[in-house]
């Protein structure tokens, strides 16, 4: 179990694990995610990391999509609203997002370096 007590989830074609780093957590995303509305799934998740680290004083969130093959626009979506939570947290319980990337996926390369500017200074793409 992680710091934050957040459980795998384990659905349709992906899995989400959510690990302990030493200056945080991270957050590990594989598979595909090509279901309608996949917000049921990613929004819930995000809350409970999102305020699980703003409570506890987390500096640092990874999220690692190297082995995640597939997103639609609805997921990114799910993402950047995680991202825009960070908009207004006071800046002394903010924590900086790192994503990583697999540059030969092509939604990755396309999408997430955009995802940068919803909230500078907050997200760092690798």
């Amino acid at each position: 179990m992680n710091k934050l007590s957040i459980d795998s989830i384990k659905q349709d074609k992906v899995t989400i694990d959510v690990q302990d780093i030493s200056d945080g957590i991270k957050v590990v995303v594989s598979g595909d995610i090509d279901m309608q509305d996949p917000s049921t799934l990613l929004d819930p998740l995000f809350d409970k990391v999102h305020n699980g680290a703003v409570s506890s004083g987390i500096k640092t969130v990874e999220l690692d999509v190297t082995n995640l093959t597939f997103l639609n626009s609805s997921g990114i979506k799910a993402i950047a609203k995680w991202i825009m939570k960070l908009a207004t947290v006071d800046a002394s319980k903010k924590y900086l997002i790192k994503i990583i990337q697999n540059k030969a996926i092509a939604w990755q390369a396309t999408s997430l370096q955009t995802l940068t500017f919803l909230v500078p200074g907050s997200v760092n793409v690798v």
